[in-house]
This record gives C-alpha cells, structure tokens and sequence, in this order.
C-alpha cells in the first residue's frame, strides 16, 4: 500500500518553477509574523495550526522509497502524541542504468497510464498531490500528513517552521 500511495503521489506532482525560501528571520508575502504565538500552515489539502512552544523536534531529510520516488519530508514533534509530516515526492531518477530502473520505469509508466484513464473518469481536477490513506493498514493512529507538489515550497516552509520553533514568534505560512 506505501508504494501505491508514493506512485500515486507521483503522479499527481507537477513540476513548478523554483521560489526561495526567505532569509533566517525575513517574510514573504506567504509567510507572515503574527502576535498570536501560533504556527498556521494553510495547504491545498487543508490546514494546520500549531503553538509554537509545543513544538519539541522539526526535522527535514530525503530518502528513496521503495526506488521508484525521491522523498523529502519533514516531520514535526510536539508535545503530545499527534506527528506531523509534510512531503515532497518526485519520481526517482538515478544516475547508472540498471535493469532494476528500467523494470522500475516501465512499472510507473504503466502506473501512470492507468493512474491517467481512471482520473478521466473520475475529476479533471486531479493534478494537486493528496495524501492517501488506506485505514488501517497504510496510516498510524495520530498522524497528520500534508503532501506538497514543490520542493521549493516545501523549503520555504521548513524554514517558516524553523523561525517560529526557534524565537517561539507565531506566523502565518501559505503554499
């Protein structure tokens, strides 16, 4: 079930242009300083709001997931028992021609045939990357997941999460 929900990721991840996250204590117009002591993320698939001195751990890495897609996550700990995680995912490109990339490569392509045939019929609207859960066997119990569609703008919120972990200052971030 992970691997149909990365390849579905996927598939919904379109490629955007590049934007900068903003300097180590600087706004943008989607990251703003509020007086209220909260962090509000607002995404396509929803919204979140933390209090910035609950936050305990912010975490960001990268990894390669069942080879078929590049993953970058971040990963809130709080003072409870609710994580927190925001993704970005690509398909995988590595870099030396193997026959586990080429079986890979057509298993997505053939993925992302019948990904295409079926979003037809169901939504035109389908080209934002949702989160998919498969309850019980693909989610753990106080998890909340956000999917990004650009690594920019992923970045852009790690470091809004980082400016409010760090001074306790709230703010208001949007994707």
């Amino acid at each position: 079930m992970k691997a149909l929900f990365i390849i579905l990721s996927l598939l919904l991840t379109l490629p955007l242009h590049a934007q900068n996250a903003a300097p180590s204590g600087q706004t943008t117009p989607q990251d703003t300083v509020t007086q209220d002591g909260l962090w509000q993320g607002k995404f396509n698939g929803g919204n979140y709001m933390v209090r910035c001195n609950s936050i305990v751990a912010l975490s960001k890495h990268e990894y390669i997931s069942d080879g078929v897609a590049r993953v970058v996550e971040v990963n809130l700990t709080l003072n409870s028992a609710m994580i927190v995680r925001f993704y970005f995912l690509e398909p995988y490109k590595p870099e030396s021609g193997s026959n586990t990339v080429g079986a890979a490569t057509q298993a997505l392509d053939k993925a992302k045939g019948l990904f295409e045939q079926a979003a037809g019929r169901v939504s035109p609207d389908l080209v934002n990357p949702k989160v998919v859960k498969n309850y019980p066997a693909s989610t753990h119990a106080h998890t909340i997941e956000f999917s990004l569609k650009d690594e920019a703008r992923l970045n852009a919120m790690y470091g809004s999460l980082e400016r409010s972990f760090r001074t306790g200052q709230g703010r208001s971030w949007t994707e």
